[in-house]
Formats: structure tokens, sequence, C-alpha cells
């Protein structure tokens, strides 16, 4: 049982990450059908803040630790997102 957990915690993981995905980018399209402009300048302000924690969370990781190729992977995937919420 232990040696399942974690593909168990990994699984839980990219579900959360596809349903956080999926939210955001119905919200930004929701939101941009609104009111353009202020839409794109409120998607781009917390493209800017979630950019600025990933810099600070990168920061903390040790050099070339798992951790940190952990915290990069995943800050890629988020900038996708964040990319995708403001082209489409």
């Amino acid at each position: 049982m232990t040696e399942m957990m974690p593909i168990a915690d990994e699984a839980a993981t990219r579900l959360a990450f596809s349903l956080m995905r999926s939210a955001y980018l119905d919200l930004a399209h929701t939101l941009r059908s609104i009111d353009e402009g202020p839409a794109r300048d409120l998607l781009q302000a917390v493209e800017y803040r979630i950019e600025y924690r990933l810099g600070s969370s990168a920061q903390d990781a040790s050099d070339e630790s798992p951790q940190e190729s952990a915290i990069a992977v995943a800050a890629g995937r988020v900038r996708s997102v964040l990319r995708e919420a403001l082209e489409n």
C-alpha cells in the first residue's frame, strides 16, 4: 500500500492541476467576453504576481536538487496556462 502513495499523490496533483487549469481558462474567457481591456489587465496582474512567487520559490530551492527540478517543471506548466489565458 505504501508503494502506491507516491502514484496516488501524483495522480491527485495532476487532477488538481487539470481542474484548476480549466477553471482559470474558463474564467479568463468569461472575463474577456465581458470587457476585454480590464480583463487583460487583471490577467496580466495575476501573471506578474505568480511569476514573482515562482521566482521566489525557485530561489528558495538549492542547486539542482530534485525539489528545484520539480519547481522548474511546475513553474513551466503554470506559465503555459497563464500565456494560454492571455492568448485565447
